[in-house]
C-alpha cells in the first residue's frame, strides 16, 4: 500500500501505526488527517515575516489647518512590550513644514479583518487579509502629557483603513501611559486634578495611510503617513493650560 504524496516544502509527516507502537513527528503544530488506513500528522508551514523599512511622516497642523511648527512630540511604532514606558520611541521636533519624519525597520502585522463597506455587508462580511501597524505618539494638552495610539491596516486590494477606534492614555502613578482614558459617544474625557473635565486628546486624525512603495509582494520599503490637527487650546481660569507641561 502506497502512502499518500504530500508537498514537502509545505508539510512533515509523521506516521503512526493504528494499533502499533510507532511514534510521530514531534515538531511543529500537528494536525491529524487518515491516509490509506493510516494516521498522518502534518506540520503546516507558519510564514516568517520579516521587517520592513518603514518611512513614517507625521505633519500636525494647527487649528486653522497652517503648519504646526516647534511643536515637541514622542513617536512610538509597534507594539513592543515597553512602548508604553514615558522612554518608549523618539522624541521628535515637527519642522517648518509642520512634520516629523523617520526611516525605522519595523514588523508589519499580518491579520485577517473584517471589512464591512456597508450596514448589509457588514451582516454578510468576511475576513480579508490586511497588513498592519501601529502608531502612538505623546504629546501635550490641557497641561498634561498623552498617549494616543491608532491601528492602520492596508487591504490587499489596496485602501488604507482605520477598523479600531484610537486609544487615548494617561500617565499612572509609575509613569507609564497606562491609565486608559474611557471613550464616550466618540470622543474621550479625563477629570483632570483641578477637577474640571477635559476632552481628549488635543488632536483629531485627517489622514493615516499605509502603503508599499511598489506593488511587489515581497516589497520591504512600506510608507506610513499620518496627518494630525490640533483643537484650540484648552483655557482653565482664564490661563492656557497647554503653557506648563504637566506629569
Amino acid at each position: 500500500m502506497s502512502n499518500a504524496a504530500i508537498d514537502s516544502n509545505r508539510v512533515a509527516e509523521g506516521i503512526m501505526e493504528r494499533g502499533g507502537g510507532g511514534t510521530s513527528a514531534s515538531f511543529g503544530k500537528l494536525s491529524p488527517a487518515t491516509v490509506c488506513g493510516r494516521v498522518a500528522f502534518r506540520v503546516n508551514q507558519i510564514p516568517i515575516t520579516r521587517p520592513v523599512r518603514l518611512d513614517v511622516q507625521i505633519t500636525v497642523l494647527r487649528p486653522d489647518k497652517s503648519f504646526a511648527v516647534g511643536v515637541p512630540l514622542r513617536v512610538i511604532l509597534g507594539t513592543a512590550s515597553d512602548w508604553q514606558s514615558p522612554s518608549a520611541g523618539e522624541e521628535m521636533v515637527t519642522g517648518g513644514d509642520g512634520t516629523v519624519q523617520r526611516t525605522i525597520p519595523v514588523l508589519l502585522a499580518s491579520k485577517r479583518r473584517e471589512v464591512p463597506s456597508s450596514f448589509w455587508a457588514r451582516l454578510l462580511a468576511s475576513r480579508e487579509s490586511t497588513r498592519q501597524v501601529q502608531v502612538a505618539v505623546v504629546m501635550e494638552y490641557a497641561g498634561r502629557l498623552w498617549l494616543s495610539a491608532i491601528t492602520v491596516d492596508r487591504r490587499a486590494s489596496g485602501a488604507s483603513l482605520r477598523l479600531d477606534p484610537m486609544r487615548v492614555y494617561g500617565r499612572a502613578s509609575d509613569g507609564r501611559f497606562t491609565d486608559d482614558v474611557p471613550l464616550h459617544d466618540g470622543s474621550w474625557h479625563k477629570r483632570l486634578p483641578s477637577g474640571v473635565m477635559a476632552s481628549l486628546p488635543g488632536f483629531v486624525i485627517t489622514q493615516a495611510t499605509l502603503d508599499p512603495e511598489s506593488p511587489a509582494v515581497d516589497n520591504a520599503a512600506w510608507r506610513l503617513r499620518v496627518t494630525l490637527q490640533q483643537w484650540e487650546p484648552h483655557v482653565l481660569s482664564g490661563v492656557s493650560a497647554t503653557a506648563g507641561r504637566g506629569a
